[in-house]
């Protein structure tokens, strides 16, 4: 025994968990029999010996690993989320937090549960642990666990799931982990088919906090104002959704509506020319054929993007929108005003007068295209849970100040 009363091999223990946990904020350490107790935010962890070793020859085995997989010969374990506020997703974890899938002829094994503690301590044996899963560990992990002594390192980050598959010793396919990705995410859809819950592999911890942000924080006077309730009803649903994807496209309905009514006002706007004109008269057959053309040529060219920037045209300031690009990227960072790939498409914001509009309507409407196509072979689509989430959340603010003016310069004024 040494002067504190512990054995060599507890120490032994509590130094391999200080470099092993190097990356959590672990405040203290406590040797016990054969584990260690880490405390982390007035919580008691205790990880045993017995995992810290299985930890180790995981290490030494040569795995491989990503930010939200790893992989050793035989075993594959990526982190998921699921998808859905229905009662079947409630229902899902309800009587255990484990779901396993079998082949018996095979030995195969396929199971959703909580992250196992080889995936907690790769994620931890870290001088700088990934910043996206130290921010959902922050408002995830250790909920409900207050006042439950010693808990496991699997009960502190019970609100992290993942899907694992071990094959068979020797198996041929259990020495690819592409293969047992592919494994993994095919018992995904068979547990979602039979539960109707969206289960989705994370390629990234930040995928989990894609969403429309706005950290607005303004007081508000009393409206002035009454608005158009669809316009409003989209508004809030792209606000409200858990998906960027419905938020881009709740925000798009909200400049769509103005589609027919921009076009019709440009299109009577050049009628209205011909038909003012002082030698313009019904029974010159000359005249009334430069009619008829300029409407089939206003018809020919007026399609869905020249109606969005027409409606850009007709509602937005173009100043106003200049500065909001302008501030914006002084804050976050130059995205719209340089060429980069949206899509498959190199896109740029040209800001000057003649371009402004022409350039911001190209661009958003070639993401919708994206979002909402997804023919084989295309370049120009949206791929869900890629990572691609990564582009909308640049995209989607510039969208949502659009909406928001189209919202505020059409209202009705009330009269109190």
């Amino acid at each position: 025994m040494n002067e504190n009363g512990f054995g060599v091999a507890s120490e032994s223990i509590a130094e391999e968990a200080k470099e092993v946990f190097r990356g959590l904020r672990v405040s203290e350490f406590e040797a016990v029999e054969g584990a260690v107790k880490l405390s982390i935010r007035g919580l008691s962890v205790v990880v045993t010996g017995a995992e810290l070793a299985s930890y180790r020859n995981f290490k030494e085995s040569g795995f491989q690993s990503t930010d939200t997989s790893i992989f050793r010969e035989g075993y594959f374990e990526q982190a998921i989320e699921t998808h859905g506020n229905g009662p079947a997703s409630y229902r899902l974890f309800r009587e255990s937090r484990s779901i396993a899938l079998k082949h018996e002829q095979s030995g195969f094994l396929i199971e959703v549960s909580p992250l196992s503690s080889l995936f907690i301590m790769k994620m931890t044996d870290s001088d700088e642990m990934n910043k996206d899963f130290r921010r959902l560990n922050m408002y995830r992990a250790g909920s409900g666990l207050r006042g439950r002594g010693d808990i496991t390192l699997s009960d502190y980050y019970s609100r992290f799931i993942s899907v694992k598959v071990t094959a068979p010793a020797g198996h041929v396919l259990g020495k690819s982990s592409k293969q047992l990705q592919l494994i993994a995410e095919a018992g995904l859809y068979h547990i979602s088919y039979g539960n109707g819950v969206g289960l989705v592999a994370l390629k990234s911890w930040e995928r989990s906090l894609f969403f429309l942000s706005n950290n607005r924080s303004e007081a508000v006077q009393f409206p002035l104002q009454v608005y158009n309730q669809e316009l409003v009803a989209y508004y809030q649903m792209a606000l409200g959704s858990e998906s960027l994807v419905l938020s881009y496209l709740a925000l798009y309905k909200i400049l769509e509506y103005f589609y027919t009514e921009a076009s019709e006002h440009a299109l009577h706007k050049k009628i209205k020319e011909h038909l003012l004109a002082p030698d313009f008269s019904h029974v010159k057959v000359g005249k009334l054929r430069a009619l008829t053309k300029a409407i089939r040529a206003f018809d020919n060219k007026m399609n869905e993007k020249a109606m969005l920037q027409t409606v850009l045209e007709q509602h937005l300031d173009k100043e106003a929108l200049r500065d909001w690009i302008e501030s914006f990227e002084v804050e976050f960072g130059a995205s719209f005003t340089v060429e980069q790939n949206i899509f498959g498409k190199e896109n740029r914001v040209d800001l000057s007068d003649n371009q402004i509009f022409p350039s911001v309507s190209t661009r958003i409407y070639h993401i919708r295209n994206a979002l909402v196509h997804n023919k084989e072979g295309e370049e120009s689509r949206f791929t869900p849970f890629s990572g691609q989430e990564r582009i909308l959340i640049k995209e989607a603010p510039l969208l949502l100040k659009i909406a928001e003016e189209l919202i505020h310069r059409t209202g009705k004024d009330i009269q109190l």
